[in-house]
């Protein structure tokens, strides 16, 4: 496996990390922008302006159709497609002068990400064969993922300072991952050339989507600190925005290092990996919930950042233990469209244990939050107990073909 690993420029993992690094930060990246966003266009509502930043994650579902034409199309030209998208309507989101033309640069926009997102984690299944690099790989994005939330809304506050306009400018950076996608990554071919000898097909399994469901709970539980801590600390007489910005911000830097961390820890934790990260989250939302300092809500913050970088590159691993090659991209896809979910749900989810805004409610959400994702951290080892304890190949394509455990 390493021998044909090799073949591969050592370039091709950057290439395939700086899709990553793009992909979860692009929508919220201009965020620092909105309020001058909605005094540049006159007449517009508050819920007007804040669709700049959600309209491009409710693109996400374009992800299927990106993975379904992977079956025909060379999935290097997919992606870059979505580079182009990403580019020219990322970019030129900040030279129109119009608020509709600006939401239907941002649909197009959406298309871009809704394109790159699961495409960017099928290729370190293409392109990875062994398990521990593989997830390793993951750990990796999952750490890019968080370094560019961090990257990019920094600098896009940098830029807004100057003009709204200029925050968009950091969309530009897709730049550099199409010139290394063009000079480092091989093309792919399309799956359904590369399964037409094996007979007739392994129909998709189901389990895809209850490990969809556990990736959108996660996401849900991880969303809850970001819609609701800074009432919290404005009703607790903890801190202010500022504060919360802070602590908020500061919560990626161990979700970073705990990404590089993942390889290691899936080796020595294996299924349980998921379980000991989200009792990291609930322990984290526990002191939260219980906090009556500012020095209290940092600490719960930092150790759900430890958690949240842990809990979703894994669940992705599973994917190949579900599906075949054939299938993966499609199944990553899901996955991915399905855990985005996760944060429009997450307000919804936690206004059904209570939504006044008085104490109790308030640290209820947190109590919820922590329950939640205990019950989810065992039900996903529970789930991988049922699964292939391999990454399926080509040979268990053909129906009737049992995976068999060559550990």
């Amino acid at each position: 496996m390493e021998k044909e690993e090799e073949k591969y420029s050592v370039m091709l993992m950057p290439a395939i990390l700086s899709v990553s690094l793009l992909t979860i930060m692009a929508p919220t990246a201009v965020a620092p922008a909105l309020a001058a966003i909605k005094e540049a266009f006159q007449g517009i509502s508050e819920t007007e302006a804040k669709l700049v930043l959600t309209l491009p994650t409710l693109m996400m579902p374009l992800g299927l159709v990106a993975a379904k034409l992977t079956e025909r199309f060379d999935k290097k030209k997919i992606l870059l497609v979505g580079m182009f998208l990403f580019l020219v309507f990322g970019v030129g989101g900040g030279f129109v002068d119009d608020f509709k033309v600006l939401i239907a640069m941002r649909v197009m926009f959406g298309v871009g990400i809704g394109i790159m997102t699961p495409l960017s984690t099928s290729l370190i299944f293409d392109f990875v064969s062994d398990t521990n690099r593989r997830n390793k790989m993951m750990g990796y994005q999952g750490a890019v993922n968080q370094l560019g939330g961090l990257i990019f809304m920094a600098l896009s506050g940098v830029l807004a300072n100057i003009s709204w306009r200029y925050s968009f400018l950091c969309y530009a950076f897709v730049v550099v991952s199409i010139l290394m996608t063009l000079m480092f990554m091989p093309s792919i071919p399309p799956m359904k050339k590369q399964a037409a000898a094996t007979g007739k097909k392994k129909p998709f399994d189901w389990k895809i989507y209850p490990l969809a469901f556990f990736a959108m709970m996660i996401f849900v539980c991880f969303f809850v600190v970001n819609t609701d801590l800074a009432l919290f600390m404005v009703h607790e007489n903890l801190g202010d925005a500022q504060d919360c910005g802070f602590a908020l911000s500061v919560m990626r830097i161990p979700a970073i290092f705990a990404g590089i961390m993942l390889g290691w820890l899936m080796k020595n934790l294996k299924d349980w990996t998921v379980t000991i990260a989200t009792l990291f989250m609930a322990a984290g939302y526990f002191v939260i919930a219980e906090a009556q300092s500012y020095n209290m809500i940092m600490t719960g913050c930092l150790i759900i950042g430890i958690g949240g970088g842990v809990s979703i590159p894994p669940l992705f691993t599973f994917v190949p233990r579900i599906v075949t090659p054939r299938q993966r991209t499609l199944g990553v896809a899901i996955v991915s469209m399905v855990a985005q979910l996760g944060q429009f749900v997450s307000p919804f989810y936690t206004n059904l244990f209570g939504t006044g805004t008085d104490s109790e409610s308030l640290r209820m959400r947190f109590i919820v939050a922590t329950v939640t994702t205990v019950v989810i951290g065992f039900a996903v080892k529970a789930f991988a107990s049922t699964i292939s304890p391999r990454p399926l190949t080509e040979a268990d394509e053909e129906v009737g073909q049992a995976p068999v455990d060559n550990k």
